[in-house]
């Protein structure tokens, strides 16, 4: 999810020679460097729009992004190699999230707030590649194809329902680094 960080834990428990069944829970907040670049753009956006419009007084306005929410995931990993035991090498591995994120958005000179709401389920088919160094730390690198069900709604200050912003391509392409602690 766009200006947010993901605090994760995840769990991968081996159930068979070849396979493993693998979740996680994570808590979504606000990324601030990103965030700082992304209240820039939309400032500047802004201040262009009211200069466009004929109105050159507004140079820059403040505006505040705040990020909450969670996200869960689950996949079972089948392991491909024949000399190699889970969980480690590469897999296949169908994979299911579910995401829910809130941006409170704030725009201080002109006394306005916005908040979206986002809901995310992903259903993806991912190729990994899964590698303990040592005893316990773990790389996990993976790609994969998948669809994506989106909703987000944006509300104002009152909480009033102002649209429902369009669902966007249904297609995912997913990719991702995990870096973690076995024991």
């Amino acid at each position: 999810m766009p200006f947010s960080v993901e605090s994760r834990v995840g769990y991968e428990r081996v159930v068979s020679r070849q396979g493993s069944v693998a979740g996680s829970y994570s808590y979504l907040g606000t990324n601030y460097p990103f965030n700082f670049i992304g209240s820039f753009a939309l400032s500047a956006a802004i201040s262009s729009a009211f200069t466009l419009a004929g109105h050159p007084s507004v140079y820059w306005t403040d505006v505040r992004i705040r990020t909450q929410g969670y996200r869960y995931q689950l996949q079972y990993r089948h392991y491909l190699s024949a000399t190699k035991p889970a969980p480690e090498g590469f897999y296949l591995a169908p994979h299911f999230s579910y995401t829910k994120a809130d941006y409170d958005i704030r725009l201080k000179d002109f006394d306005t707030q916005v908040t979206i709401n986002t809901t995310n389920r992903n259903y993806n088919l991912l190729l990994g590649f899964q590698h303990i160094l040592g005893r316990h730390f773990v790389i996990d690198a993976f790609t994969g194809l998948g669809y994506r069900d989106k909703t987000t709604k944006s509300f104002d200050q009152n909480g009033k329902l102002l649209e429902a912003l369009p669902k966007g391509t249904r297609l995912k392409l997913s990719s991702g680094l995990n870096l973690g602690w076995g024991f």
